[in-house]
Order: structure tokens, then sequence, then C-alpha cells
């Protein structure tokens, strides 16, 4: 069963009157308030897993700017892995100083190109999902498995909200061509590997400076790319989380 809760004084009224209204609606249905259902709005509505990223203190990225665009892979099969690991989950919240300085980058970006907005696939990412991955993995080595997934023994900066994975989207919300697609496990993905794979025209001169776009706006926010995930900036070391944020398990 999910569970949800919901924003809002006009909801929590109406959900009290449902109640009380509960014994009479057995009795006769034709007594059925509908002004009830006319106040509930789904977007006010949380369910567990949100409400567990708002208990340890964690933000919703749009409430800080609503221009950053969103689209969560994980509450979808539309991921390496192919699972749904995060359910309704629609929101990517950060640690609060950390979407600050996503809100940074949005606006260098706008200032580039005010037609182009950052589309975020992942924010913060419970140390129990991690596990999940972990698992799902597990027909290879931990030596392997760690190419793709972060141990979740050592927590991966995710854990914390401490980093993101997102692209550059354009002005119809259409992610811009970045050579390789989100989560490709192949070295194309590498911004290591970008000047091997341009000389080879396996990637084009547009599809790298995408990524450096996305790089320069990035670090402009205090953030910088790991080199195997063009998609992937840290907002600090592993050390450092681990002493200014609590890991979401």
């Amino acid at each position: 069963m999910l569970l949800v809760a919901c924003k809002g004084e006009e909801n929590k009224e109406s959900i009290k009157k449902s109640s009380e209204q509960k014994d009479s609606l057995v009795s006769d249905s034709s007594s059925i308030d509908t002004t009830i259902l006319e106040n509930f709005n789904p977007e006010d509505c949380i369910d567990t897993l949100e409400q567990r990223l708002i208990d340890y203190g964690l933000v919703d990225i749009q409430s800080l700017d609503s221009t950053i665009l969103v689209d969560v892979k994980y509450s979808s099969e539309d991921n390496f892995l192919g699972i749904d690991l995060y359910g309704n989950l629609n929101r990517i919240y950060l640690q609060p100083d950390v979407a600050e300085r996503l809100v940074k980058a949005q606006k260098k970006l706008k200032q580039i190109d005010s037609t182009k907005s950052l589309l975020v696939y992942d924010g913060v990412r419970p140390r129990s999902v991690q596990w999940k991955m972990w698992n799902t993995l597990d027909t290879l080595p931990p030596g392997q498995r760690g190419k793709f997934v972060s141990n979740p023994r050592n927590g991966s900066l995710h854990n914390f909200g401490a980093a993101i994975d997102l692209t550059i989207a354009d002005s119809d919300g259409n992610p811009v061509d970045m050579g390789a697609p989100y989560d490709h496990i192949g070295k194309i993905a590498y911004p290591s590997m970008e000047k091997i794979y341009l000389d080879s025209g396996m990637l084009s001169l547009e599809q790298v400076n995408n990524r450096k776009l996305l790089r320069r706006v990035m670090w402009a926010g205090g953030f910088w790319v790991i080199q195997t995930e063009w998609w992937h900036f840290n907002s600090c070391k592993r050390d450092s989380a681990w002493v200014k944020y609590k890991i979401v398990e």
C-alpha cells in the first residue's frame, strides 16, 4: 500500500471530513460530497520515500528554481538496470547548500544561452537503493561492480545528496546530443576519452562542445565531473560529505 502525505489545510480538512462521513456514505451512497475531491491535488502529495528525504532535511531543487527541468530516471525503467527503483518519486532532492549551487549553475547556463536549461536525472539516492543496485549486479565480482555502481559500504556521494546526474535540454525540453546516452557504460561516455573519440570521428565536435558547456556551467556552481561519466557531478569529496552531512539510508 502506498502511503501519502498531503500539503495544505484544505486537503487535511477534506480528509477529516471524509473520515467523519464514512458511516453515512456506507448507508447512503447518494450523500457523497464531491467537493472533497475537487480540493484534492495529486501534486500536493508525497509518498513515503519523499517524506523520508524531507525528514533528512533535503530540498526539492525546483522549489528553489522552477526553470530547472527534471526527469527522474530511477522512477522508471529507463536506466541502465532497467528497474524502477524510486516508485512514485517525481522530484529531485539535494542537500540545501548543494541545491543552491545548482541554481547558480542554471543561472550561468541561462546567461550563456537563455533557450537552454539543466535537465536533472538523479540527485539524492538512499543507500538502501544503492544496495539494490549493487545486488542487482551480483553476477559481477565487487571490483567489476564498482565500475558501474559505487560500493554502498563506502557511501556514494549520491547517498548524501551531494552528487547529481544531469544534462542540458534545448528550448523544447529535449536533451542535447552528448554522444552517449545517460547511464551508458561504454568508454565513449568517459570525459577522459573525449579527445580519442573525437579524433576517431566517433564523437562530433558539437557533442564534445555540449559536454564542455555542461562542465563549464557546473563548474560555475562549484561542481566537478567524474572522468567516467559525462553526466555525474560531485559537490565535495567523500570524506567531507561524511563530516558535513548525514547519509540517507
